[in-house]
């Protein structure tokens, strides 16, 4: 296990495209409060496996209103 940072979206598009094999994954299956903003969530430390290249953070919606969705960039 090691430790990196949530990114931004477009960074961790960056590194998809980037890395050949790597594909968009779910880092967990929880959802978080939305605050308002993607920053919120920005630069927060997070443990990964060595698959792992980025975590990032996106809006998704449900019948209960707004949340947020951790997701990796993964090569496994």
């Amino acid at each position: 296990m090691r430790t990196i940072t949530v990114t931004t979206r477009s960074d961790a598009t960056r590194i998809l495209n980037a890395t050949p094999g790597a594909r968009r994954f779910p880092y967990c299956s929880g959802k978080y409060r939305w605050d308002g903003s993607a920053k919120d969530y920005i630069g927060r430390s997070v443990e990964v496996s060595e698959e792992v290249k980025a975590v990032y953070v996106e809006r998704r919606s449900d019948q209960h209103g707004a949340y947020a969705k951790m997701m990796c960039i993964t090569t496994h």
